[in-house]
């Protein structure tokens, strides 16, 4: 904020009074925003929920950044002349009728964040058509507001870079942001947005309406075409692969299975456990007299077949490999070895995660 203080100071002495244009200050924040988006947040506070409630609803973010990126610039504008030039009048009112209000403001922000970004100025609604000054701010503070408006324009431009870089790939503007806050570098954002377009493309492309890669009971009536938002865990996954390099292990929304404690329990849960129903009085319900180890369970391994965010449909237990539905070698096992076929996502998954643990875990013993 001071070497934005500075800087205005500097372009007014040579001539220049409005938003802030010294290329060297910009650089240096949008670099810092690229790594650290939560610096937007430290220089307005209310920065990143302005930028989500002006992408609400548009269906061309690219176009819809750009709207909020001149907006936001225009109530910068607005800070820095009541910073420099306190005593001119015609900058103590805001004519909300006006065609700059009108066709520049109120289509990028709504009403209610554009009153509280010009009341942080010191303006108050007078009337239906005017905002007015009621009481000039200490100049400090009206620095702080114009150095706010000033990042919230360059998060923006970021957001339209991540969004250019994406194209043709279709984004929502709920997964944009919230890619952004957990992917933080936007490099990573740009990757992690990437993957999820591929998990969506690979559930579009699947030939199962009902399979739903993000949530385990779709929230909307099979067939509707909706799409749908990632969930939590997904972007769990995704913002870890993307911050370790390693290949995704998708989460279950379960902890006893996710951190797999327990191999009979999770052989029991992908259906090959094969035991019996005890009938009490059994000797196998009497407590055993030397306690007995877990039996080890064989280690699987993915097919070649199988490609990044495919989910396996067939289990061969005689070599021990997981195959999609269309793959040669699949066809074969299910002619000649045992196994059985993976018919619910939630099976499909937990054998999808097993078998990528049992292959991590026999490369470390490697």
């Amino acid at each position: 904020r001071q070497e934005y203080r500075r800087c205005l100071e500097r372009e007014f002495c040579r001539g220049h009074a409005g938003a802030c244009s010294d290329p060297s200050l910009e650089d240096r924040l949008r670099q810092r925003l690229w790594q650290e988006p939560a610096v937007l947040g430290a220089l307005q506070e209310d920065g990143p929920a302005m930028v989500a409630h002006g992408l609400q609803g548009h269906l061309d973010l690219g176009l819809a950044l750009r709207g909020l990126a001149g907006a936001f610039q225009l109530l910068e504008t607005a800070a820095v002349n009541l910073y420099l030039f306190p005593w001119r009048k015609e900058f103590g009112t805001v004519q909300t009728f006006s065609g700059t209000y009108v066709h520049s403001l109120r289509p990028a922000l709504p009403e209610a964040d554009l009153l509280r970004s010009f009341g942080r100025l010191g303006y108050e609604r007078c009337d239906q058509h005017r905002l007015t000054v009621s009481r000039p701010l200490p100049r400090p503070e009206l620095v702080a507001a114009a150095c706010g408006f000033f990042a919230c324009r360059l998060e923006c431009e970021i957001l339209a870079e991540v969004v250019t870089r994406l194209r043709p790939q279709r984004l929502r503007a709920e997964d944009l942001l919230e890619a952004r806050r957990l992917a933080g570098d936007a490099e990573a954002c740009v990757e992690m947005l990437r993957r999820l377009g591929t998990q969506r493309e690979v559930a579009a492309n699947c030939g199962d309406s009902s399979v739903d890669l993000y949530r385990e009971t779709p929230a909307s009536p099979e067939g509707t075409g909706q799409e749908v938002a990632a969930s939590p865990a997904l972007w769990k996954d995704l913002c870890g692969d993307v911050k370790r390099g390693q290949e995704p292990v998708p989460s279950l929304g379960n902890p006893d299975l996710d951190t797999i404690s327990s191999p009979l329990l999770l052989e029991q849960e992908l259906g090959g456990a094969g035991r019996s129903p005890q009938v009490p009085g059994d000797p196998q319900d009497l407590p055993p007299a030397v306690p007995q180890e877990a039996p080890e369970l064989p280690c699987y391994q993915l097919h070649s077949c199988l490609r990044q965010g495919t989910l396996p449909s067939y289990c061969c237990t005689t070599c021990h490999q997981l195959h999609a539905g269309a793959c040669a070698a699949g066809q074969v096992c299910r002619s000649r070895h045992h196994g059985q076929e993976l018919r619910s996502e939630r099976q499909q998954r937990l054998w999808l995660q097993r078998t990528e643990v049992d292959m991590l875990l026999a490369d470390g013993t490697g």
